[in-house]
């Protein structure tokens, strides 16, 4: 098998493609530039990062890989959603392109799942360190805000 044949960079390609052919279309203003340069970007990273893991066969490093393409995605829906709230590009077509890559992500998170369930290893999260304006008041629980 080779990483050609996953379903997520399949469909990841495809996203890639969908946001290219939409980019093409914006015009040249300053904020439509903006945004499709990042839109291309974090696109184009999501397939290049499924396929680099891969490349890792197994392990932490594939599973590493695999949450930066699930970054990547989760980049990917919020300049697509940045370009709906500009009025960037056709609004039905971005919808689209959205569903999509809700797919992507979906798809990503359950197999980041699967490997972490197969190797025992648990998600946990950073906790919030409580943040204080000023340094020399005492730093106040999130309670207590």
């Amino acid at each position: 098998m080779n990483y050609r044949d996953l379903g997520f960079y399949q469909k990841s390609q495809k996203l890639t493609q969908g946001i290219n052919d939409e980019i093409s279309k914006w015009p040249k203003s300053m904020q439509s530039q903006d945004v499709s340069r990042q839109l291309f970007r974090s696109a184009t990273s999501i397939g290049a990062n499924i396929a680099e893991g891969y490349g890792r066969h197994a392990g932490l490093e594939y599973l590493h890989f695999l949450t930066i393409a699930q970054g990547s995605a989760n980049e990917v829906d919020h300049w697509l959603n940045t370009a709906l709230d500009c009025s960037i590009g056709n609004p039905y077509r971005i919808k689209s392109l959205i569903d999509l890559n809700i797919e992507i992500r979906k798809m990503l998170t359950t197999t980041i799942a699967t490997l972490r369930k197969k190797q025992g290893e648990k998600f946990t999260r950073e906790t919030s360190i409580p943040y204080s304006p000023n340094p020399n008041s005492p730093i106040e629980d999130d309670e207590n805000l």
